[in-house]
């Protein structure tokens, strides 16, 4: 592999911790709020899961924002 394949993925991977960083959180927090309000410990679980596929989504968009902007030469 060629070391700029390797710096676009490690950028890549970069933004998408940057967006997991985000949306695990907020999502566990809808977690637990959902545990709390149906009395159901089960559903603790499906805040961080759901914060996990937004997290990701989150994280690509940032990534095909920078590499747009760097297209644009900003």
């Amino acid at each position: 592999m060629s070391e700029k394949g390797r710096i676009g993925n490690s950028e890549r991977d970069r933004y998408i911790a940057i967006g997991m960083a985000i949306g695990m959180p907020i999502f566990a927090l809808a977690g637990f709020i959902l545990c709390i309000a149906t009395d159901n410990p089960g559903l603790l679980g499906v805040g961080p899961a759901v914060g996990l596929a937004m997290g990701i989504a989150i994280g690509e968009g940032l990534y095909r924002r920078s590499r747009q902007r760097e297209a644009d030469g900003r």
